[in-house]
């Protein structure tokens, strides 16, 4: 005798049931699984003696993202003013960490400092600073490969010695950055205390 045609349809139902339950057993092992591997590779939250060198490469402050619009800038941070520019390094970017406050300079200000030697150097056009203008573009090119803008910046083609060129001011471009107010507001609380010789 045959099997009646609801019989064969409870058992194709209760096949999909069975196939889809352990379709779902694996994916929740193969998930928890994951989760196990992406645990071990994540690193781990530590405490650093600021001895020789065991100190964590990256000041331990979180900087949300936030985003940057460019502007022409045309108002400020002229070439020629020394006060505006000297606002940018607060506590010489400097500060102390760990127990015994050694003294780390901040990568963002280093970078700062070096835009204005470079500023004064071309202000100045003083041969003596050439080889810590050089320092400081070499300085710089690094750092821009390092952080690897990705941001899109509209092409603005301009004629250039009669021919017409790409180019772009980078004015009005949305940039995904660290909200480096937050840092600056860190090197006005905790500055470097002064260098004394041993």
């Amino acid at each position: 005798m045959l099997p009646s045609q609801s019989t064969l349809s409870s058992r194709f139902v209760l096949g999909c049931i069975a196939a889809l339950s352990l379709v779902t057993i694996f994916n929740v092992g193969f998930t928890w699984y994951n989760i196990v591997v992406l645990k071990q590779l994540m690193p781990t939250q530590r405490d650093y003696t600021y001895i020789g060198d065991d100190w964590p490469a990256q000041l331990p402050l979180r900087l949300p993202e936030v985003g940057l619009v460019l502007e022409s800038g045309d108002d400020h941070f002229s070439l020629y003013d020394d006060e505006e520019w000297g606002t940018l390094f607060p506590s010489e970017g400097f500060t102390d960490l760990g127990p015994r406050n050694r003294t780390f300079l901040l990568s963002m200000i280093h970078q700062m400092h070096c835009l204005d030697v470079i500023r004064v150097g071309f202000v100045t056009n003083r041969t003596g600073a050439a080889h810590h203008i050089e320092h400081c573009l070499r300085y710089l090119r690094q750092m821009v490969l390092c952080y690897a803008d990705t941001t899109l910046e509209d092409d603005m083609p301009a004629i250039l010695d009669g021919k017409w060129e790409h180019g772009s001011s980078g004015v009005g471009s949305v940039h995904r950055c660290r909200d480096w107010t937050v840092l600056r507001k860190y090197l006005l609380e905790y500055p470097a205390s002064d260098y004394v010789p041993e």
